[in-house]
């Protein structure tokens, strides 16, 4: 059963801590990416901007590369970073006013939004449904390859996050309901050394943190079977802020989003793109090209966005993690999403009915 409930937001807010190519290819990509951003030297005036990640990894492949590749400055904007240990964490930097956007997953936003926040996606910038793993022992007596022997299971994820939900619609998938298995609330950094001690059954995090389990365990650790979950999850990768951000700042999100649509280009158009992040994130490029093989860059809405976040928002209230809202459930997550910025730059890629 679930033994863990989403803490209060509100009541968590802290301060964010301080924080060649060789080819022509490379050459195209970089003079494709200056066509997108317009031509234009560097703006006049600098724009002042407070970036807070959930996490370090290629989950965060955009702004990781429109940072590296110099499209923020291109653009004119300073760009402080700091990075936390998920989403949740880095939209509760947003919310409490120490950073003007976070890079989060959408699972948050909709915590955030039946708790009576408000943080604001501005861009969903990928998706995937395969980068988070279920992780077991391989000798704890669970099948990689039959879903359904988690049941009786104690599996480790950070409550509140994509992770949580995903163990829901793998335990959907499995023909399992919530009660049949026990979430035990972990830090990331904590869940491959709980499990290569035995003190939990498997984990719920990114393939990263599955690496790290497998090298500590000497290969004692598998991947559960994905056989089927596109169906069932898929994770969206967002640029959220505030709405006092958008008015008091609406040229640092212009500026924002226009270094993320270059960044998708580069991302798209140079298979050698990994090498822009590989030093930041400890992982070689190679690594990072196939991880990322099923992620979907595209930056844009489109109406599955707002679906699974309602289908996240009913399995939320269903298990009691969330109080269901008083108004209208779909209307309050569609609020939350501002796609006006988006849509000045690119009309094309907004498909919200």
């Amino acid at each position: 059963m679930f033994r863990s409930s989403y803490p209060a937001l509100a009541a968590e807010r802290s301060g964010l801590p301080l924080l060649d190519r060789r080819n022509m290819l490379a050459g195209l990509a970089g003079a494709s990416a200056a066509a997108l951003l317009g031509g234009r030297a560097v703006a006049e005036q600098r724009l002042n901007g407070v970036l807070a990640y959930g996490g370090v990894g290629y989950t965060w492949a955009v702004p990781y590369v429109a940072e590296a590749a110099g499209y923020f400055k291109k653009q004119g904007v300073e760009l402080s970073t700091s990075s936390f240990e998920s989403g949740r964490d880095a939209m509760q930097a947003l919310l409490s006013g120490s950073a003007d956007f976070s890079a989060s997953t959408d699972t948050p936003l909709v915590f955030a939004a039946l708790s009576g926040l408000r943080p604001v996606a501005i861009a969903n910038y990928s998706r995937y449904s395969r980068d988070m793993k279920i992780a077991v022992r391989n000798d704890g007596g669970v099948d990689p390859k039959t879903p359904a022997s988690l049941k009786g299971r104690r599996i480790a994820t950070r409550v509140g996050t994509s992770g949580q939900y995903l163990i829901a619609k793998y335990l959907e998938l499995a023909g399992l309901s919530a009660s049949d298995v026990t979430i035990v609330d972990l830090a990331p950094n904590n869940m491959a050394t709980a499990l290569t001690r035995g003190d939990i059954d498997g984990f719920c995090w990114s393939s990263q943190t599955v690496a790290v389990a497998q090298r500590q365990s000497g290969g004692k650790v598998a991947e559960m079977t994905f056989d089927g979950i596109e169906r069932y999850f898929q994770s969206h990768q967002l640029l959220l802020t505030t709405e006092a951000v958008i008015d008091k700042k609406p040229e640092l999100v212009r500026a924002t989003l226009s270094a993320l649509f270059a960044a998708e280009e580069r991302i798209t158009t140079d298979r050698e793109w990994p090498q822009l992040i590989a030093e930041r994130i400890k992982t070689p490029p190679a690594d990072i090209a196939q991880a990322t093989s099923t992620f979907a860059f595209k930056v844009g809405f489109d109406q599955r966005f707002i679906d699974d976040m309602v289908s996240q928002a009913e399995w939320a209230i269903a298990a009691g993690l969330a109080k269901p809202p008083k108004g209208d459930l779909p209307k309050l997550l569609r609020s939350l999403v501002v796609e006006g910025p988006t849509k000045a730059l690119r009309p094309d890629r907004v498909t919200l009915t």
